[in-house]
């Protein structure tokens, strides 16, 4: 049941909501789909320069079962 698309990795800007001017209803917006966590980190290394906000990674994935 392992497949390829399983685990994936979401990259997010994240506003501030009190700063500027953003949408209501969104405080963070998807920026790109990766199928790596590194992949995700050289992404998210590469837009901190640009742009306001913060980068948010997250794992789309089955989370993990433990004990």
């Amino acid at each position: 049941m392992n497949s390829a698309n399983e685990e994936r990795f979401a990259v997010y800007i994240r506003f501030d909501p009190n700063h500027g001017e953003t949408h209501n209803q969104a405080v963070e917006q998807p920026l790109a789909i990766c199928s790596t966590y590194q992949e995700a980190k050289l992404l998210r290394r590469q837009l901190q320069g640009g742009s306001t906000g913060e980068y948010v990674i997250r794992f789309l994935g089955p989370t993990g079962g433990g004990d």
